[in-house]
């Protein structure tokens, strides 16, 4: 358990996240325990829009490139929704994450060495708030991305299509399936009806991706950083002339912490990382097939989504090796010190924190597989095998 110092307070760009915090608690993921009536209100929307209709009532096409968009349609939206109510389902875990988040920086830039800490994490966090505000100004134009090729190419058609001609209209969908009835291929109120529909949830959509990807990538950023913090105190420690016992036990303490924060980010993060690793496969090899069928403007929805997985597949990938890595850092900062000229008090503490460090630290997906840079090159090798293998068995139909 972490007890948050009330003594100090952190700075307001030292804050754990706020942006963030702030867009959770309008969905209500966060904030009083009554408001997660808005998530599972914008979570049924997005169900009976996208994921109900895919799933019950089918995509609405004979074309194989369009069951397949339909499908790979279908996939990401379902492990969006499915990471999103499980990270929901983890919030005492998110919170205490957040509440040993907040001691760690407490404690860093209060003790010893402050200014080097505060300068870290001050950078830091000028990092993520800019990477956030631009993530977030892509979610809100995405949606409309989505849909205007889409609208654009029907209504082309429609004011451009003759009556008397026998190739019936057919209008454009932003994702291929059924809605309820609804000759939304072919009737043009019922078409916009859909669009509109769509639209809002859509926005549902950016708005999980938002919240999903950007406290995934910042809960492992911030693990890393604390262990950074952990060899920057060790390291500067080493510049002193005389190592104290207090000093040396708040290290022991922060190291703690820091370990306790990767296992908490652990338990919030390997379902969903392990659902997308394992969805993206599937999901990258229908996308590839799709486009390599269809050069125009029908594969720019598509692709959205895919450019969208591949960064953030890739960016779990790359976190997740930092992370191992600064946590091995830790290690190789104590085995730079002179303990061997320390007393055996001294000792003592640097056994309790390399016993720790010998303990593998990383993000998983559900206990299976480590997740970093050459899980990626794997998923990528896979998918694209899985492509080729497909599009050689179609050939031979």
């Amino acid at each position: 358990m972490f007890t948050t110092q009330n003594s100090h307070r952190l700075p307001s760009e030292l804050e754990v996240m706020p942006f963030i915090l702030r867009l959770m608690e309008f969905i209500g993921l966060w904030g009083p325990p009554g408001q997660i009536v808005r998530f599972l209100a914008a979570f049924g929307w997005g169900t009976m829009i996208i994921l109900f209709p895919k799933a019950v009532l089918g995509i609405g096409s004979d074309r194989f490139d369009a069951i397949a968009k339909g499908i790979a349609e279908f996939i990401f939206e379902g492990s969006l929704f499915v990471a999103t109510a499980i990270f929901a389902s983890k919030r005492i875990a998110f919170e205490r994450l957040i509440d040993g988040l907040k001691e760690i920086f407490q404690r860093a830039t209060n003790g010893p060495h402050s200014n080097d800490c505060y300068d870290l994490l001050l950078r830091q966090n000028l990092s993520i708030n800019k990477f956030v505000k631009g993530y977030t100004i892509y979610c809100c134009f995405g949606p409309f991305v989505f849909c205007v090729p889409s609208l654009a190419a029907s209504h082309f058609r429609y004011w451009t299509h003759s009556g008397n001609q026998s190739e019936p209209l057919i209008f454009e969908l932003p994702m291929e399936q059924e809605f309820y009835g609804l000759q939304i291929r072919t009737n043009f109120l019922h078409y916009h009806i859909f669009v509109l529909l769509s639209l809002f949830a859509y926005f549902v959509c950016a708005y999980f991706l938002l919240v999903k990807v950007s406290v995934h990538f910042i809960m492992i950023q911030y693990s890393s950083s604390t262990y950074r913090l952990v060899a920057l105190r060790i390291r500067k420690m080493t510049e002193s002339k005389e190592v104290t016992q207090s000093e040396l036990v708040d290290i022991v303490e922060l190291h703690r912490l820091a370990y306790r924060c990767s296992t908490l980010v652990e338990q919030i993060c390997h379902l969903p990382l392990a659902l997308e690793f394992l969805t993206c496969i599937l999901f990258w090899c229908l996308t590839m097939f799709y486009v390599s069928n269809n050069i125009d403007f029908n594969p720019v929805n598509v692709m959205v989504l895919f450019w969208l997985s591949l960064l953030e597949t890739f960016g779990y990938s790359y976190l997740g090796s930092k992370l191992t890595e600064q946590a091995d850092e830790v290690g190789a900062a104590i085995y730079d010190l002179p303990w061997f000229e320390h007393s055996v008090e001294l000792q003592r503490y640097y056994r309790l924190m390399l016993q720790r460090v010998q303990r593998p630290t990383g993000i998983t997906g559900a206990k299976f597989f480590v997740v970093q840079l050459a899980t990626f090159g794997s998923v990528v090798q896979m998918s694209y095998s899985y492509y080729l293998v497909l599009k050689e068995a179609l050939t031979m139909i």
